[in-house]
């Protein structure tokens, strides 16, 4: 029963030593969030990030993103900056060529493997650091990470595409190991390739399955997640992108009206993006206009739901099967912190107006993640399920009682192993906005500005200098504090 060490390992470790999951920590993280208490989970987390591993980059996130929650510069430009890190060292080499030091790695789930960051992750920590620098004076490295946050939008589904071929590849490789090794694939019943491809193909046209994988996830296998299909305006973010043009059209370069337009063509009915595209195409010099983008809410996070692979897709002798469970992720959506937005500027107050939906850009991200992560899981069950299945058959068809119960209990040992692996991967940036809604207004004699909620909910007081000021707001909740970052350009 070696397989179940580990299991008891882990276990003892929770019970005596009182360690804290992922999990425990995320869900923490989630209340410092809302109540506005941004510095309490710094040290645990930047903790966490410093010893490394395959949860580095996912600490580095949480913890640049609470340093830029504090308003604490440079310290939270270290943080993404350690994240880019490992960004880079994952387009070097896959992470699921990375870590995963044990056997058959890929046959246990895919938190054997470092946290890659989704596309939003990379985007949002280039566009957080712009902010911070240009903030903080510094525009030429602003220009820079705007620059960077540019590329990697246009990076986006090679980037997915090339994670997919190399969980596809690596899944291949373990599943015929692990079933050659456990002698799955030389005894009857054996848990071999074509099995495991007739036995996704068989979970997708089941209408039972699918359907509660759609009911639960939000998932539909005919229209989601597929790279060959997914249009460059479900990933591209319209905040970054607005947000960018705009600042180049301030910096006084020629292009910055490319960007916005972008933005317009996807959203029409935009009535700022309009505006600001006929700002920049104008020829006209922008004078002492204000920007105010607002970060509301927290996006959604994921949570495991367990089921068992039903038994009519697999292609076994079941009365064997001691195991068939699989965990999947699925995300659970957090609320707004008000449900709308109004900035109050000499005498006139304007409605913000929707910019992004960042929970539809992370449900994209998701969706692509979810569909190749579906058919992992699916081939991990049925792999794991075949070797409980081979040995169970050469038991029952030995005449050695000494032999049969050694295989019984081999038997039962990958059935045990195949229970404590079973997780769904939950690991993502949980700091992200669930969305980003924008003005522009006229900057008034005095400078002031009073952002509100809900009809007027006070947000904000904010003090703008002469020129055009960009104002960036964070509002986590309805509870937590304005974070509040102005940049202002002179007028031309």
């Amino acid at each position: 029963m070696r397989t179940a060490i580990p299991v008891v390992a882990a276990v003892a470790c929770l019970v005596v030593a009182g360690c804290r999951t992922n999990k425990d920590i995320l869900d923490d993280y989630e209340k410092a969030l809302l109540a506005g208490d941004f510095e309490k989970p710094v040290a645990e987390i930047e903790g966490k990030a410093d010893d490394g591993g395959v949860d580095e980059l996912l600490w580095r996130l949480h913890a640049g993103g609470s340093r830029y929650l504090m308003n604490d510069f440079p310290p939270s430009v270290d943080q993404f900056d350690k994240a880019e890190d490992v960004f880079i060292r994952n387009d070097q080499t896959s992470v699921f060529q990375q870590g995963a030091t044990g056997a058959f790695a890929m046959i246990s789930n895919d938190r054997a493997f470092p946290y890659s960051g989704g596309g939003e992750d990379r985007i949002f920590t280039c566009f957080y650091k712009a902010v911070d620098y240009a903030r903080n004076g510094q525009m030429d490295a602003m220009r820079t990470e705007l620059n960077r946050a540019a590329q990697h939008q246009d990076n986006w589904l090679w980037e997915r595409k090339r994670e997919i071929a190399a969980a596809a590849e690596k899944l291949k490789s373990d599943a015929d190991a692990y079933s050659k090794k456990e002698g799955g694939s030389s005894m009857s019943g054996g848990a071999d390739a074509a099995k495991s491809d007739k036995a996704v193909g068989a979970a997708f046209s089941n209408d039972g399955f699918m359907s509660q994988v759609k009911e639960k996830c939000d998932f539909d296998m005919a229209s989601d997640g597929s790279v060959e299909t997914i249009a460059r305006k479900d990933w591209l973010n319209r905040y970054v992108q607005h947000a960018t043009g705009i600042t180049r059209m301030l910096l006084g370069e020629s292009d910055g009206s490319n960007y916005i337009r972008e933005v317009a063509e996807i959203d029409p009915g935009n009535s700022l993006v309009k505006a600001d595209l006929h700002l920049a195409t104008s020829g006209a010099k922008p004078k002492n206009q204000v920007w105010i983008f607002v970060e509301d809410g927290l996006g959604p996070i994921r949570e495991e739901w367990r089921l068992d692979l039903p038994t009519v897709i697999i292609p076994y002798l079941n009365r064997y099967v001691l195991y068939a469970g699989m965990a999947l992720p699925y995300l659970r959506y957090r609320g707004a912190a008000f449900a709308s937005y109004s900035a109050a500027a000499g005498g006139k107050v304007a409605p913000l107006v929707v910019l992004q939906d960042v929970d539809a850009l992370l449900k994209t991200d998701f969706d692509v993640y979810f569909r190749a992560a579906l058919v992992r899981e699916i081939t991990r069950t049925v792999v794991k399920i075949g070797v409980q299945v081979a040995l169970g058959v050469v038991a029952d068809n030995v005449d050695d009682n000494y032999t049969k119960m050694a295989l019984k209990g081999s038997q039962v040992a990958a059935a045990v192993w195949a229970a404590s692996v079973t997780q769904a991967d939950l690991r993502s940036w949980t700091g992200l906005p669930k969305r980003v809604l924008a003005v522009r207004v006229d900057r008034p004699a005095d400078g002031r500005v009073i952002l509100a909620g809900d009809g007027g909910a006070p947000v904000a007081e904010i003090q703008v200098p002469e020129g055009n000021s960009l104002v960036f707001v964070r509002k986590t909740s309805s509870a937590a504090p304005a974070v509040v970052k102005t940049v202002t350009f002179p007028n031309a």
